[in-house]
């Protein structure tokens, strides 16, 4: 799905830690609680995904009870939604029913641009078209610059998304270093190697 580029909507930041840009920028986001800006996290990870509340209150709250997790959740996303529009008037929170997603249409995120540009790079090798897959390929070069929410490093949820995108990563610079190899671009190899083996970043 494509995404819209404007110059007044947000940009999203998380490889390197979580931030709000609007145009070049920074937005300080005061989080209402902890919570809040967990379940931020895991709809950013979840993509474009709508996301049923009952498997983000196990999340969020895991063991709890129906009636217990139903009160936090409807009184997290309150606080969710009061950060995100207490200075800048923005909420990229759809619902539909019980479920929820990210609404991309209105931000833009280095993790998704990451994902989509990572599928179609390797989805376009397999089918051996190496020059459509490029630029793919060296935008998840780009993008891929530190760590994915380093300031969370024990939260199961976003540790495992941040091993599958290390590996999404470790994937599309071993086809990159392929690609540049078979163009005899030396120039590039030593770069492409160090690339490779950038730390992964995973949880212990």
């Amino acid at each position: 799905m494509k995404r819209r580029a404007q110059s007044e909507s947000i940009a999203i930041r998380t490889f390197g830690g979580l931030t709000f840009y609007r145009g070049n920028q920074p937005i300080a986001i005061q989080w209402d609680s902890q919570k809040a800006r967990l379940l931020f996290c895991y709809l950013l990870i979840t993509s474009d995904q709508w996301v049923h509340r009952n498997q983000l209150i196990e999340l969020l709250w895991p063991g709890c009870n129906h009636e217990a997790g139903f009160k936090n959740f409807k009184t997290t996303l309150s606080r969710l939604r009061k950060s995100l529009n207490s200075k800048e008037h923005f909420n990229p929170i759809l619902a539909q029913g019980d479920a929820y997603r990210i609404n991309f249409e209105s931000i833009s995120c280095d993790c998704e641009e990451f994902r989509i540009n990572a599928v179609a790079g390797i989805r376009l090798m397999s089918r051996d078209q190496p020059q459509e897959a490029k630029a793919h390929l060296e935008k998840v070069s780009d993008l891929y610059a530190a760590a994915f929410l380093p300031e969370e490093p024990n939260d199961y949820f976003i540790c495992k998304a941040r091993k599958e995108m290390t590996e999404l990563y470790q994937t599309s610079m071993s086809l990159l270093m392929q690609m540049y190899e078979s163009e005899n671009r030396g120039d590039l190899m030593v770069t492409m190697q160090s690339l490779v083996h950038f730390p992964t970043f995973l949880c212990s």
